[in-house]
């Protein structure tokens, strides 16, 4: 279900990309006791290797750091 989601959102911007490992990445939120709680939160399909995970996510994050001006 999320695959095809996120294979869907790619066919809209028509550039040929088909989704083939993905990891899902979310900030939560929640109001537990009257206190507001929150965490991060990763998916990632149960067939996928961690490694795979795992490079995905540092994929990401060197992706992030290479959009930062620093000047």
């Amino acid at each position: 279900m999320i695959h095809e989601a996120i294979q869907a959102m790619l066919d809209a911007h028509g550039d040929g990309w088909t989704v083939t490992q993905h990891v899902v990445v979310m900030g939560l939120e929640r109001v537990h006791d009257g206190q507001i709680e929150a965490t991060a939160w990763h998916w990632s399909p149960a067939e996928q290797p961690d490694w795979m995970t795992t490079a995905l996510l540092e994929e990401a994050i060197r992706h992030r750091d290479a959009d930062i001006d620093t000047e």
